[in-house]
């Protein structure tokens, strides 16, 4: 008995040597926190100012610090739960709208009640009060974001729709490298589930991961964002299987995805010629500097005109799945640069249009 003892405390110690081993090989690249760290640390001391806007955000729980902040006469209230806007209970009593994006959707050059989620919320209640629409925007986070939010968290919260607005942030951030394919939705909650708190397993799904490229993956595109390049397969099948994932599983939920075109505010005529090809078209005149040499681009325009292309055409190929709804106000945004704060971030204009796009098609169903 004393022996098995000792064996069991030799190998939960090992365990534990390992998972720290890990964790601060993962600290070097991310600040991301075990299980085991997170019973021993206050968020509070382990966040920082997020970047021009003064908002905290929280590193242990990823995710902002809930507070009343401003910026440029602008308020910003994060909830108890770190998302943007108003306190919403666990049970829904209406019907529970989801907005997954980037700073985009996050929207801090807007007030709380001008965002694009805020402006679809009054939108949907002109008549009567039964929607709520949640803002889980997040300013510099991807598709791969997204996914582990809604797997591990956001679907517990019994949503009837959700909405996925997102496209620089994912090639930016998960481009260089196609995830491997997970086909069952429990296997995907619970790798998500491990990858957030088990450092261990964590870094051994990355070596996985970058292993799996190395021989599926050996075609990637010049980038001016990055020398490793982008990646042609995450391009044409990476980022649709991430949201397959998703849709797949919302399917199973009787939850509608409705998926959102990106606007880049360049050139309309530039946006509309690369809109009339197929991505495999895309990829090709891409590589042959086609765009570049017919509107004389910079090569970081041309970079995030024609991947921002490839992706919106990525959306196209979904909007056969009866759970999908396929909303595209890039035309309508790209009229005026005053629906722009810059090439991609919206005004309180713009995102009046964008959520005035998601309401007809709601309105449709």
């Amino acid at each position: 008995m004393k022996k098995n003892l000792i064996n069991f405390f030799i190998v939960l110690l090992s365990i534990i040597f390992l998972e720290l081993l890990f964790q601060g090989i993962i600290l070097l690249k991310e600040k991301k926190f075990s299980i085991l760290v997170k019973f021993f640390f206050n968020p509070k001391f382990i966040s920082k100012i997020y970047h021009e806007y003064a908002i905290k955000w929280d590193y242990i729980n990823d995710r902002m610090v809930p507070g009343n902040y401003s910026n440029n006469k602008i308020e910003y209230m994060v909830n108890s739960k770190g998302f943007r806007g108003k306190e919403f209970s666990f049970f829904k009593n209406k019907k529970r709208i989801i907005a997954f994006g980037g700073s985009t959707t996050l929207g801090l050059e807007s007030a709380d009640n001008l965002t694009y989620p805020s402006q679809l919320e009054q939108l949907l209640n002109k008549d009567k009060n039964n929607y709520e629409v949640i803002n889980m925007g997040f300013a510099g986070k991807s598709l791969n974001f997204i996914k582990q939010l809604f797997f591990v968290e956001a679907y517990k919260y019994d949503p009837d729709i959700i909405i996925i607005y997102t496209n620089r942030n994912s090639i930016m951030y998960d481009g260089a490298y196609a995830d491997p394919k997970l086909s069952k939705n429990e296997l995907l909650k619970v790798n998500y589930f491990l990858q957030e708190n088990i450092m261990t397993y964590r870094f051994m799904f990355k070596v996985y991961k970058r292993s799996s490229n190395l021989f599926l993956n050996k075609i990637y595109l010049k980038s001016p964002i990055s020398d490793k390049g982008i990646s042609k397969k995450y391009l044409l099948s990476g980022y649709k299987d991430s949201l397959l994932e998703i849709i797949n599983f919302s399917k199973k939920k009787n939850i509608k995805v409705i998926l959102v075109k990106f606007a880049y505010y360049f050139n309309s005529e530039l946006i509309s010629d690369i809109d009339n090809y197929t991505a495999e078209d895309l990829v090709k005149k891409y590589k042959n500097d086609y765009f570049i040499k017919k509107y004389n681009l910079d090569e970081t325009v041309n970079f995030w005109a024609v991947m921002g292309g490839i992706l919106n055409k990525n959306l196209e190929e979904l909007g056969d799945h009866e759970n999908v709804i396929i909303v595209d106000p890039v035309k309508e945004l790209l009229k005026t640069n005053s629906n722009f704060t810059d090439y991609i971030h919206l005004t309180s204009q713009g995102n009046s249009i964008l959520a005035q796009k998601i309401f007809k098609e709601i309105n449709k169903k």
